[in-house]
């Protein structure tokens, strides 16, 4: 099961240490370009996701604030198998977020965060 928050970037650096497993995705619009990041973390280890079948299936879910983690992680699986991603430091994703929280004094930044937990 997932369980969908929209947070702003200060929000996410305080929560992310804290959780087994989660995917978010962060979208800007800098000046040059558009700004999109897909980061998946299972235990202490980080991911940043360069598949463009994650993003796309996430914005289709937009109205959803839970649901069945199957409707997400098997995109993960597939950006894995296919060798998108890449392992990152959790300084990394920090330092990462707290720029997007400076930047979003000026721009919007939006943040998809998705929180996988079991229920046994």
């Amino acid at each position: 099961m997932f369980y969908r928050h929209t947070l702003k970037p200060n929000e996410l650096a305080l929560v992310i240490p804290n959780v087994n497993e989660c995917l978010f995705a962060l979208h800007t619009k800098l000046a040059a370009r558009d700004y999109e990041v897909t980061v998946y973390k299972y235990g202490q280890e980080y991911f940043v996701l360069d598949d463009a079948r994650i993003f796309k299936q996430i914005q289709g879910m937009e109205q959803e604030s839970q649901g069945d983690e199957e409707e997400i992680l098997p995109y993960v699986e597939e950006a894995f198998e296919d060798n998108c991603y890449t392992a990152v430091e959790e300084d990394f994703i920090q330092l990462e977020l707290n720029i997007l929280a400076t930047i979003s004094d000026s721009r919007p930044v939006q943040v998809r965060y998705y929180e996988f937990t079991d229920f046994i």
